[in-house]
């Protein structure tokens, strides 16, 4: 609807008025005829609407067929604008430099967009494109896409593959990531099994490889679960890769302190703002600058202006100082407790997770320090390969020194 409304807008209409004759018999002409109009009132014997600037003309003659006076009320759009205004050069000239500023803007990149990346920051690919040329304000005509895009691959590590899009003021950069092939295990070199951590064994799924303890044994780290040296029955021994999973149950233990007396930092209410103008990478105040005393806490909000949806090419930046006071307040063990509890809680989900098997938390305090410590049973693969050092008698004899005099 609102496509109709600038398209007359741009062509112009009128509004009209028909009384006395026989309004009945101007409607059916109009009609017979394609006038356009639109917005039709019947009221107090007079009719009225709205129809295009050639319309109206045409209506003219079969106004007098059906004996109807017509008259023009208003007229709207940029024709009848342009008319008004014919003789003030001051709006013209105005209207042609915004035409030309718009039209040199439009020349120049003002918003980067990223898409596909998961793995690698944004902000990476940005300084990368910037590094490159390709920023806020850059000319469209110097970039070259064909060689951004095999520069941005050897620039940013983890990049398989990138492309430039150019469309109007939007530069969008669509990267692909390289996807890392598993690490590659010798399966030749010999190793055995040995434990990562202390703990108790509670499972034990051996692949290769030949068990040297238990299921209820305790191990130390670094000790030996499954060797990769076996012996045959004939007194022969082999080297293989031992392979194996070893679920043992391991101790753990956190500790959280949280001090009785805090810091309180309370906002005194007094709040100063500034705003910055950002055009071709130049920052320009929008303020009369004043020093700043006391203590603040910053706020900055960048964006960049919309017209009718489109964005502006330059950036507004706000910042807030919101200044506060320290104060020192003694909080109640109770309160201590419930801070060290949700605090060690979120420590026990980031390290373990649902591996925990039983927990035991005890507070104290010392100092006017609350110490919430907690004392856990957890579930883990233990298992970790260390590689067996082998040395080969023919290579060891290739590289050996020859004695001097031929001994």
């Amino acid at each position: 609807m609102f496509i109709i409304f600038f398209l007359r807008w741009l062509r112009g209409h009128i509004r009209f008025s028909a009384r006395s004759g026989s309004i009945e018999r101007f409607i059916n002409l109009c009609a017979y005829h394609h006038i356009p109009s639109w917005e039709c009132r019947r009221s107090d014997g007079a009719f009225s609407g709205c129809t295009t600037v050639s319309g109206y003309r045409r209506m003219h003659r079969l106004a007098r067929k059906a004996g109807v006076v017509t008259r023009v009320t208003e007229r709207y759009g940029l024709p009848f604008l342009i008319h008004r205004y014919r003789k003030r050069l001051g709006i013209l000239i105005g209207v042609l430099f915004f035409a030309l500023f718009l039209t040199v803007m439009q020349q120049f990149i003002w918003v980067i967009r990223i898409e596909g990346n998961e793995q690698i920051d944004s902000r990476i690919l940005t300084n990368a494109l910037a590094d490159l040329g390709v920023h806020r304000g850059s000319f469209k005509g110097r970039i070259d896409a064909g060689v951004l895009r095999e520069e941005l691959v050897i620039r940013v590590d983890g990049l398989a593959w990138a492309a430039l899009n150019i469309r109007g003021t939007t530069a969008t950069l669509l990267v692909r990531e390289r996807v890392r092939p598993p690490e590659k295990i010798d399966t030749d070199v010999p190793a055995n099994v040995v434990a990562a951590r202390d703990g108790q064994i509670k499972r034990l799924e051996v692949t290769d490889g030949r068990s040297l303890l238990r299921v209820g044994d305790t191990v130390r780290e670094g000790e030996i679960i499954v060797s990769g040296v076996n012996e045959d029955r004939w007194g022969m021994t082999h080297l293989v890769r031992a392979n194996a999973r070893v679920i043992a149950h391991i101790p753990e233990s956190l500790k959280i302190e949280v001090p009785l007396v805090q810091e309180e930092y309370v906002l005194t209410g007094e709040i100063k703002k500034r705003r910055y103008l950002e055009l071709f990478g130049v920052r320009l105040p929008l303020f009369l600058y004043r020093g700043l005393e006391g203590d603040y806490k910053l706020e900055r909000i960048t964006r960049s202006p919309k017209l009718f949806g489109l964005e502006l090419p330059f950036l507004i930046t706000r910042e807030n100082y919101l200044f506060y006071e320290t104060r020192l307040e003694e909080i109640s063990p109770e309160s201590a407790l419930r801070i060290a509890e949700r605090a060690l809680r979120r420590q026990e989900t980031e390290n373990w997770g649902d591996t925990i098997l039983s927990a035991d938390r005890s507070a104290e305090v010392v100092d006017g320090v609350l110490c919430l410590t907690g004392r856990y049973l957890i579930e883990q693969d233990i298992a970790r390969q260390v590689e067996i050092p082998v040395f080969d008698k023919q290579e060891q004899k290739k590289t050996s020194h020859k004695r001097e005099g031929g001994y």
